[in-house]
């Protein structure tokens, strides 16, 4: 029996309604008025989740029509301010884009100086050229924070400078509060949690923080390292110089961006530097870097052998020798 016409229009007059309420539905715009806290580690389902169970089927609809150009696997962790309606796009980019979390994420590298650390916030216009450096060379400064960090008070009367104590991590800053005491607070808790709480009675603290700061520059592989500061260690018994010439940079007040090896060896021959560490048989008078936990336990716990030397061939490999005459080999074969 064939379907009365009447059904027919009546079916289909559903289905246009349904389609309709549909369309408004999926179009319908996103209305949040929330700040949600995105830890380290959490990912976007946490701001979908402040949504109503319709709103999030759509954005989850939406991310998967549209997974091919959006990414949230690259998600900072901060604080999400939401207040008003937005379209799926509008939504999507609101959590996506830097300019609206109210905290900035700034990663400092292993190894970097004062000096580059001022360079780089001064590039990204975060701050004014050189108020990185006067900051965490200020002597009043300092004082007043040896009262919440104790291991600063190692620092040697006249050393006024808080490198090597500025831990290298990423970390985040509220956009709205003066940037530089944050996060030079932020790098001491990070020396806090990752050198300070393992080492329980340090003992001739700040020549290891040197000694860690120099190793930090001369070789980034950690398996090398141990026995890199077993050499430095031994070069210092024997009143040896360390003749690590990177360090000579520090000594003329340039980042290590600028320090390049013709610098170096343009100035590889002045004695007065008190950095240069061929012209000096004993350490520099500070760090020259901010070192990694790898460098400082490195120090700590030195493999001790019998070479006296190293050096790097093209490639990077590192090869050593215990007499200057393997050395000099060793520079011939792969130099």
């Amino acid at each position: 029996m064939k379907p009365s016409k009447k059904n027919f229009k009546f079916w289909r007059r559903i289905l246009l309604i349904v389609i309709i309420i549909l369309i408004y539905l999926f179009t319908k715009n996103i209305t949040l008025n929330a700040k949600i806290t995105i830890e380290q580690g959490e990912n976007v389902s946490k701001i979908f989740n402040k949504l109503g169970t319709l709103e999030k089927l759509r954005m989850k609809l939406y991310v998967f029509n549209h997974s091919n150009t959006i990414d949230f696997s690259k998600l900072e962790a901060g604080n999400y301010t939401f207040s008003g309606r937005y379209t799926k796009s509008e939504f999507i980019q609101k959590i996506l884009q830097w300019s609206e979390k109210d905290y900035l994420r700034l990663t400092i590298l292993e190894g970097r100086s004062i000096y580059d650390i001022d360079e780089a916030l001064t590039r990204k216009w975060y701050i004014t050229p050189w108020a990185y450096m006067q900051y965490v060379t200020d002597y009043g400064t300092i004082s007043a924070l040896m009262q919440g960090y104790e291991f600063l008070r190692q620092i040697p009367a006249g050393k006024a400078t808080l490198e090597g104590f500025l831990y290298p991590d990423t970390y985040n800053v509220d956009k709205n509060k003066e940037l530089i005491p944050q996060i030079v607070r932020k790098q001491l808790d990070g020396f806090t949690t990752r050198v300070r709480s393992k080492v329980s009675n340090p003992t001739d603290w700040y020549k290891t923080m040197i000694l860690a700061s120099v190793l930090e520059k001369e070789e980034r592989n950690t398996i090398n390292k141990p026995t890199v500061a077993g050499i430095f260690l031994k070069r210092l018994d024997i009143w040896m110089a360390l003749d690590a010439d990177i360090t000579l940079c520090y000594g003329l007040n340039k980042s290590y961006t600028t320090c390049t090896p013709a610098v170096i060896g343009k100035k590889i021959g002045d004695k007065s530097n008190p950095y240069n560490t061929r012209g000096t048989r004993w350490l520099p008078p500070t760090p020259i870097c901010n070192p990694t936990w790898e460098s400082i336990n490195a120090i700590m716990n030195p493999q001790i052998s019998d070479n006296l030397y190293y050096l790097h061939d093209m490639q990077g490999n590192i090869h050593y020798g215990s007499t200057l005459e393997e050395h000099n080999a060793n520079k011939a074969k792969y130099l």
